[in-house]
């Protein structure tokens, strides 16, 4: 009975880990996406931010939790279409490239996540 009480505590500390680490790259993303400055003189191309920002935004949370990861991918995807909807009022341009390169960022992010997850649940039932 404790050792259940254990796992289910470990599972919250993951997912409020994985939560906050989302939340975390999602404000960073909207300051770095809303905002005019050092972001659109850094090296690389513009849809590579785009795609990393939201490869890294959709990581965490199918990595804690497997079972979340359609549902994060979904939302990521959404929120991407947000920023770019509202760009224009903080005297950015939108463009559809930018939501496809985020899409495709998510996807990529969300299924690394499920991966990795899946990686090391196997590994942590390996006996050495």
């Amino acid at each position: 009975m404790k050792a259940m009480a254990e796992n289910a505590s470990k599972e919250r500390d993951f997912l409020g880990i994985g939560l906050a680490s989302t939340v975390f790259f999602a404000v960073v993303i909207a300051v770095m996406t809303l905002s005019k400055g050092p972001v659109e003189s850094a090296p690389g191309s513009d849809k590579l931010h785009h795609m990393l920002g939201f490869a890294v935004l959709a990581f965490p949370l199918p990595f804690v939790r497997p079972k979340l990861t359609g549902l994060v991918l979904v939302a990521a995807i959404a929120y991407g279409g947000a920023i770019e909807i509202i760009q224009p009022f903080f005297g950015r341009t939108a463009e559809l490239g930018d939501f496809l390169a985020d899409a495709v960022g998510a996807f990529f992010g969300a299924t690394s996540g499920l991966v990795a997850s899946r990686w090391a649940l196997r590994r942590a039932r390996i006996p050495k």
